[in-house]
């Protein structure tokens, strides 16, 4: 009796994107005014003053970003490197993630499955406040 080989699942993928509009209740063009080229971010993290909705008391640069595979039901776990306060979680259905900045040296790693997506953030400028 012959084993059947079955064929190897189509290997995930991570697609990152600006979102538009609002995020955490505040435009996105209030916080950055960012591109993103597959992995490489460039642009400017804009500093602001007051941001509640992130968390009580919250100023600073921040980065939004959009996973598709996020808002299809897909499990994409997220992890900031050299962070001050949260720096790692799971994308909830919106595929919305926004995060502190203090450093462009930081990188954001987005996982899906086996895959792995590292954002370079060496080409964002933090605006000083």
């Amino acid at each position: 009796m012959q084993k059947l080989k079955l064929p190897k699942p189509a290997p995930k993928t991570v697609t990152i994107n600006v979102p538009e509009g609002e995020v955490l209740g505040v435009d996105v063009s209030t916080i950055q005014d960012i591109e993103i080229n597959d992995t490489k971010v460039t642009g400017n993290s804009k500093f602001v003053e007051n941001f509640p909705q992130f968390e009580k008391d919250a100023k600073g640069n921040f980065l939004a970003i959009k996973c598709d595979e996020a808002t299809k039901g897909e499990t994409i776990n997220w992890e900031l490197s050299d962070y001050q306060k949260v720096g790692s979680g799971t994308l909830d259905e919106d595929g919305i993630l926004v995060v502190k900045l203090h450093s462009n040296t930081q990188k954001i790693t987005l996982r899906n499955g086996e895959t792995s997506k590292v954002l370079d953030l060496t080409g964002v400028t933090l605006d000083e406040g």
